[in-house]
């Protein structure tokens, strides 16, 4: 199982995050920001406040608010294999 060992926020609702097997990169969470159930993330201090549960290992803010540990681990796949393939990833 991949897990997430680090997560550090980073500016511009970015967050830089490793996983277990050394997969790593940075996920940004922009289009996040208007949805409303995401809402709090928009304040930079409870962005920063971003936690690795414990028990679930999914990333996780308070008010409730939690990332699946398996579809970022996906997205930095992807990301990680389109630098690898030389693709922009702006274009697709």
């Amino acid at each position: 199982m991949k897990i997430p060992v680090l997560v550090k926020p980073l500016e511009h609702y970015k967050l830089y995050i490793k996983y277990s097997d050394g997969l790593s990169g940075e996920i940004n969470l922009e289009h996040l920001k208007n949805k409303p159930e995401f809402a709090k993330l928009v304040e930079e201090d409870f962005f920063n406040k971003v936690r690795i549960d414990g028990i679930t290992k999914d990333l996780l803010w308070d008010d409730g608010i939690s990332l699946c540990k398996n579809a970022l681990y996906k997205q930095l796949e992807l990301k990680n294999l389109l630098r690898r393939l030389s693709i922009d990833e702006s274009k697709i």
